[in-house]
């Protein structure tokens, strides 16, 4: 029997969710940098109190609840059968960062990025 979602582009879920996973991993490397930055601004200023050193502990949060829900992605994709499938592709429309909705909607599309630098879209 096969379960999915309706669409033109079928993949198995679980390839899906293993690329989710990374993207999400890939995000925690952003924090990483972030949390450096930052650190460095405040020695710059003349460091940190209590109060901001527990503000600075978020980062580290947001890290483990990201790198959480990555393995927790992880593990159910483990679980699926090869049979379920989903449109990725559709889905990432909804997605509205345009890279990420494109490696999250096409496993043909690079995980690591081309050697141009990272771009942000601001908003």
């Amino acid at each position: 029997m096969k379960m999915g979602l309706r669409g033109e582009y079928r993949e198995e879920a679980g390839v899906a969710l293993r690329r989710t996973s990374r993207e999400l991993r890939r995000a925690i490397g952003m924090v990483e940098d972030l949390e450096g930055v930052v650190g460095r601004a405040l020695a710059a200023a003349g460091g940190a109190g209590a109060a901001q050193m527990l503000e600075l502990q978020k980062l580290d949060h947001i890290q483990q609840k990201i790198l959480g829900v990555a393995d927790f992605i992880d593990a159910l994709s483990g679980l699926m059968s090869p049979h379920w499938t989903v449109d990725a592709k559709g889905a990432s429309r909804c997605v509205l960062l345009a890279e990420l909705g494109a490696k999250l909607g096409d496993p043909t599309m690079p995980s690591e990025p081309v050697a141009t630098p990272e771009t942000y879209e601001l908003f």
